[in-house]
């Protein structure tokens, strides 16, 4: 496990850098008006989280292959339940960019998302006893 999540760190914090900056790329040229300052903490609460989940998954089906289906329905509940209250407490407080903000949480999540499936795809692959 060790090895597995060594490997799943070095690779989410490349891909939070990469995406870090294509975001303040496009905020900083194309999307100039919509520049969001919270653009930062958004990337890093679904950076953190979708790494909580990852972990939770990777732990839960090294133990039993029959846990993998529970551990990963729990990590998406749990991930859509914190994203869903960040978003409501978020727009209660600053309601001024709701279009901006939600726009760049949802590609976010999407991009991270899809980072996470891919890797717990290989995960399975390489070293789980779970068939696809």
């Amino acid at each position: 496990m060790i090895k597995t999540t060594r490997s799943f760190l070095v690779k989410i914090i490349i891909f939070t850098v990469i995406i870090f900056g294509i975001t303040a790329a496009l905020f900083s040229t194309l999307f100039k008006n919509y520049t969001l300052g919270s653009y930062p903490y958004l990337i890093l609460l679904i950076a953190t989280v979708t790494t909580i989940g990852h972990l939770l998954i990777i732990r839960a089906s090294e133990k039993n292959a029959m846990k993998f289906t529970t551990a990963f329905m729990a990590s998406v509940t749990f991930k859509l339940m914190a994203y869903l209250f960040f978003m409501l407490i978020y727009l209660v407080i600053d309601h001024s960019q709701v279009i901006s903000f939600v726009l760049t949480f949802m590609s976010l999540y999407v991009a991270f998302t899809i980072f996470e499936v891919i890797q717990v795809l290989n995960f399975i692959k390489k070293y789980s006893k779970i068939s696809l």
